[in-house]
């Protein structure tokens, strides 16, 4: 069986099952997007390991990034926004 057929056999169950829990107000892309998420393929997966490992390499070293809210006053001085 090819990776495109396996793909859509097992979203068409997720569909399904999803349908049966009573989430039949989803459109067809939001369950696609949460497909996804839950089922990323091998190349996104490997990109998602891979970054999680850099961040803890940057942790280790004592990086520990922007605190939220200076992030935060940044973006609003950079597109003009008042204080929030």
């Amino acid at each position: 069986m090819s990776n495109a057929q396996h793909d859509l056999e097992a979203f068409a169950h997720f569909v399904q099952v999803r349908l049966a829990a009573g989430e039949a107000e989803a459109s067809l892309d939001e369950l696609f997007d949460q497909w996804r998420c839950e089922n990323p393929s091998e190349s996104h997966f490997a990109e998602n390991v891979s970054a999680i490992a850099a961040s803890i390499e940057d942790f280790r070293r004592g990086e520990r990034g922007t605190i939220a809210g200076e992030h935060s006053e940044e973006l609003r001085r950079q597109f003009g926004l008042g204080a929030q």
